[in-house]
């Protein structure tokens, strides 16, 4: 039975943890920015763990607590009744005691996971960015906020340790006071020849049996309130549900050509939670508030009202524009002038707070999101890299359909990818070739290296959308022409849209777009922006002045 119920609930671990997984991949994007990923890290392993002990130890002790406690119980009514009773006498303090505790016992644990959570998001951060804080020396403040965090959470486990060390005495005292009772009661029973000593005896030892399922019902009880809190916490994600999700009624369509239209589409970033809230859950524990931006305060963040950037505020106006199909699309405007949450539109990151956005003429509410997804590559500046081999990063996505081929065709089609995106030629200098693996998030690669694998990975899916969002920001000028020249020649009727502070990117485009403040300011080709575009001519200026700098250097 004890083999079983283990099994069992290692079987719902799996089960629960495959499934908030699953989940996870179902949110949408603002679901991570407001959410650490130390916070949900802490929720897939230590609250997970939690369950799985309330399922399997919990559950198997609750029932063998009350099994032998009852047929210990039915014994000793057979043998004195009287008896029987006195030795309850303490029982009915136990829904008061455990009433009492278990409400303790909740909160306590709630703080400690809350701020395990915390701490796993603050230790994420820490490794994430550990050259920023080698380059800024701050390793010894880091330690030293880490220790402070340390601390704090040693202290709320000894709060919760108080709480659960009171239970195993309360137990064994009202275990006590009922043998105590049976033995004084059960003497005089004797001593009058009410009662043999032999049933004595037998009572005496029947009395201590039933003490034990007292005393492990404390350690029960726990079990059940740690899981019942780790529960509440895993539910809350469960009960989130994306915002953008496949359409109750979609339109048949298998493939798109690449035709998009934005008529008077405005955008505005969700509200998100605030820091309070974010830390503090839903115990409304204020306390716990203060010291977790006391904690920030000490670290040297500043507690945000609001995580993320413009939640709140509307940051694309009345947004207009039409791009055929085949043609090259350029954006460009100011740091914050919406660029990059414009495109975020269109492979429906977000959803238009107003106005409507359609591909081929069906509105993007109303197309199959995975063929809309399918259609569109997006290679963004900070491009993710697997620690994976560079094979394997360039499949990415396409791994069903690439290993249907040939060794030979699939190696020349990640070939023919990387020599578009001009990686090719530096892959073959590495000791393992496409076969190296590159670290986490691609440590062991440049800047340039990591962008152009993203482009390479990009272009081997064939999109009929290719986005590329400043993606060229770390690639040199002479090879960011011949990567878009080759992009041209290589894909057909490949629809691009290229977002970029250089000019030089853009320029040839059929279509340039200049934004500014989340709003578009004109639109032409680089000779007509150059003619009526203030913004256009500052920007080109400004390329120009520091291409004549460069050249100097």
């Amino acid at each position: 039975m004890r083999r079983l119920l283990i099994g069992v609930s290692r079987r719902i671990e799996y089960s629960l943890r495959a499934d908030f997984f699953s989940h996870l991949q179902g949110l949408d994007p603002a679901f991570f920015e407001n959410n650490r990923t130390g916070s949900i890290m802490a929720l897939i392993s230590n609250d997970l763990d939690a369950v799985r002990n309330f399922l399997g130890p919990g559950i198997m002790n609750f029932f063998n607590t009350v099994f032998v406690f009852i047929s210990t119980l039915a014994v000793m009514f057979t043998i004195n009744v009287k008896l029987t009773l006195f030795a309850l006498i303490a029982v009915p303090l136990l829904p008061l005691i455990v009433s009492r505790l278990s409400a303790r016992l909740y909160k306590t644990f709630k703080i400690s996971q809350e701020h395990y959570a915390f701490m796993s998001a603050r230790t994420q951060e820490s490794i994430a960015g550990i050259k920023v804080i080698k380059s800024f020396t701050q390793e010894a403040n880091e330690v030293e906020n880490f220790a402070d965090i340390n601390r704090q959470y040693i202290r709320k486990n000894m709060d919760l340790a108080r709480v659960r060390s009171i239970f195993w005495p309360l137990m064994i005292l009202i275990g006590g006071i009922g043998s105590l009772v049976v033995f004084l009661v059960g003497g005089m029973q004797v001593i009058n020849g009410q009662l043999t000593l032999g049933q004595f005896v037998q009572f005496s030892a029947y009395i201590l049996a039933i003490t034990w399922p007292l005393i492990s019902l404390g350690w029960v009880i726990n079990l059940i309130q740690r899981g019942e809190v780790s529960m509440l916490r895993l539910n809350k994600v469960f009960a989130m549900r994306p915002d953008i999700r496949q359409p109750d009624k979609p339109a048949g369509i298998k493939k798109i050509r690449g035709d998009i239209s934005f008529k008077n589409v405005s955008f505005t970033y969700p509200k998100q939670d605030s820091y309070e809230t974010y830390i503090a859950g839903s115990s409304k524990d204020k306390a716990e508030a203060k010291n977790s931006k006391r904690t920030a305060k000490n670290s040297g963040r500043k507690p945000p009202e609001n995580l993320g950037t413009g939640a709140g505020v509307e940051v694309l106006h009345n947004i207009s524009f039409d791009i055929a199909a085949g043609t090259r699309t350029g954006i460009v405007g100011f740091t914050g002038s919406g660029k990059s949450t414009l495109v975020n539109l269109i492979p429906r990151l977000y959803d238009a707070s107003n106005g409507s956005i359609t591909v081929d003429g069906t509105d993007l509410r109303r197309m199959p999101l995975k063929t809309l997804r399918a259609s569109i590559a997006y290679v963004t500046q900070d491009a993710f890299i697997f620690s994976k081999t560079i094979r394997e990063n360039i499949m990415f996505g396409k791994e069903e359909e690439l290993y249907s081929l040939t060794r030979e065709e699939l190696d020349n089609k990640i070939i023919s990818a990387s020599k578009i995106s001009h990686l090719h030629e530096d892959i073959e200098i590495f000791p393992e070739g496409y076969n190296t693996i590159v670290g986490e998030r691609g440590i062991t690669l440049s800047g340039g290296q990591k962008q152009r694998l993203a482009i390479a990975r990009a272009i081997i899916t064939e999109p009929r959308i290719l986005i590329l969002d400043d993606s060229f920001s770390s690639v040199d000028t002479n090879t960011e022409e011949l990567i878009l020249s080759d992009i041209k020649k290589m894909t057909k009727d490949l629809t691009v849209i290229i977002i970029s502070h250089r000019i030089s990117t853009i320029k040839d485009s059929d279509l340039i777009i200049v934004m500014d403040e989340g709003s578009i300011t004109d639109t032409g080709t680089h000779r007509e922006l150059l003619k009526k575009s203030a913004i256009y001519q500052k920007l080109y200026k400004r390329q120009q002045l520091s291409d004549e700098l460069h050249e100097e250097l």
